[in-house]
């Protein structure tokens, strides 16, 4: 009876740990190998397998922080995905209540950053997941409304005119699912791609 359980177990073991990921990695490599690679783009924006080409993913935020592109939402992780000098490499959120000062902390120190940044906004104008991190803290995408508020800045920084870059915007923002679940949601990789693009012709 032992030998049959351990058997079994050895068995199993084999079939869960080395079969079974080794079977679905490569029938996703074959079957979808851009999205199994991690929907990686290079800086045209195209999708790439290349790793040495690839400037991000655009399912995975970042961390930009120069004027004239458009910023993340806050991350508590502060997209911490592969820099290793950081204490810990992770993604997630704190899930702090409300009443925690901590919290309130965060949210006053994000929005006065956003605030000296974007002098042209006020604190009333400003979209709440811009002050709120995501779930994951690493999400690619913001709102409509948190990508258009930044427009003044960015088109002071980049000389790209507000109309183009409200043009930018409109162009790299994904429906609702279809048609009616969620919000409108704007890549922000995606965008400042087209961005450093645009800025290249001026």
């Amino acid at each position: 009876m032992l030998r049959t359980l351990f058997s079994f177990f050895v068995v199993m073991l084999i079939l869960c740990t080395l079969v079974y990921p080794f079977a679905l990695n490569t029938v996703a490599k074959f079957i979808f190998p851009y999205q199994s690679s991690g929907s990686l783009v290079d800086k045209e924006g195209r999708p790439t397998l290349d790793i040495s080409k690839a400037i991000g993913s655009k399912l995975l935020g970042q961390d930009f922080n120069k004027p004239y592109f458009l910023h993340s939402r806050a991350s508590v992780s502060n997209y911490n995905t592969s820099d290793t000098n950081e204490s810990s490499v992770s993604s997630g959120g704190f899930n702090y209540a409300m009443s925690n000062p901590a919290l309130k902390e965060r949210v006053q120190k994000d929005l006065q950053k956003f605030l000296d940044e974007n002098p042209q906004i006020t604190k009333e104008q400003i979209p709440l997941d811009l002050l709120s991190a995501s779930g994951s803290g690493l999400d690619p995408h913001i709102s409509l409304q948190a990508a258009l508020v930044q427009i003044p800045r960015i088109s002071q920084s980049s000389k790209i005119t507000k109309e183009e870059l409200e043009k930018i915007i409109q162009e790299n923002t994904e429906s609702k699912f279809l048609g009616i679940f969620g919000e409108e949601k704007v890549n922000v990789l995606a965008v400042n791609i087209a961005i450093v693009k645009a800025m290249k012709k001026e």
